[in-house]
């Protein structure tokens, strides 16, 4: 993984009418993409409220499109299992999301947040209350109805990171796929044909207290990105045995990401 610098400059200053321009690209995908898939969406949303649908896939890839953000995946994500994965940003759900119908565990504070919320919900989103230890079970049995219907995504940090370190994973959700299987996810970016400058996966990253709207806008002023889902073997979750699932998950994710790799264009 890469050391990082607090001299942020990501975006790159780019000229004003290409800027413009990229965010003209951007919007006009997301109006596109609204207006014909989202009323498709609602329709099927009333005949399975509860499981992730190929338009949810749609959606995302014309996002990644319009943001300049490609995806190269390596390994197949099991039908059946809790995904988990490091989390750097925003568009990890879009490139997870990308590759085949999926639901994702998110905050509960996510459910209120304008048109974002509405989307979550619409992909059968299993929100969690943070800080509410008596909810725990609640949230486990929610999780693990939602693995009965299809892949879901898990993010254990908790939290998004800087990109340059995999915080700690949360193992309490893991309960949910006990008798399942548990397949970790190694997500890692790097702008089209070239290493990170200092200070740019930082900015990149979608940590701290950064607002949302403005920090899209700015992955779209950036460079195309290239962006690698690397999936790892399943591992078996046992009764009572969480927290050695999340730690075994998260050391293989570490593993990949500190091989030297590239990112081919």
């Amino acid at each position: 993984m890469h050391a990082v610098s607090d001299t942020v400059l990501f975006p790159r200053p780019a000229r004003s009418a290409l800027r413009v321009g990229r965010r003209a690209r951007l919007f006009a995908v997301l109006t596109i993409s609204l207006a014909v898939l989202l009323p498709i969406r609602l329709v099927t949303h009333r005949l399975s409220p509860r499981s992730a649908s190929w338009i949810g896939v749609l959606f995302f890839r014309s996002l990644l499109a319009g943001l300049r953000i490609r995806v190269r995946l390596e390994g197949l994500i099991a039908d059946d299992a809790l995904v988990v994965a490091n989390h750097i940003s925003f568009t990890d759900i879009l490139a997870l999301g990308a590759s085949r119908p999926m639901a994702f565990v998110a905050k509960s504070e996510v459910r209120g947040w304008p048109l974002l919320g509405m989307l979550a919900r619409l992909n059968a989103t299993i929100f969690i209350e943070r800080g509410a230890p008596r909810t725990i079970d609640r949230q486990v049995e929610a999780l693990a109805t939602a693995l009965a219907k299809g892949p879901v995504a898990l993010f254990p940090e908790g939290t998004t990171g800087n990109g340059a370190q995999v915080l700690q994973f949360r193992p309490a959700l893991f309960a949910a796929a006990e008798g399942r299987r548990v397949q970790p996810v190694a997500i890692a970016y790097r702008p089209r044909g070239r290493d990170w400058e200092p200070g740019e996966l930082a900015a990149f990253a979608w940590d701290g207290d950064k607002a949302f709207w403005p920090h899209l806008l700015a992955i779209a002023d950036g460079p195309p990105i290239d962006c690698l889902l690397t999936v790892l073997p399943t591992m078996t979750a046992g009764p009572k045995d969480r927290k050695a699932n999340a730690t075994d998950c998260r050391e293989a994710i570490v593993a990949t990401l500190s091989a030297p790799r590239a990112i081919r264009n």
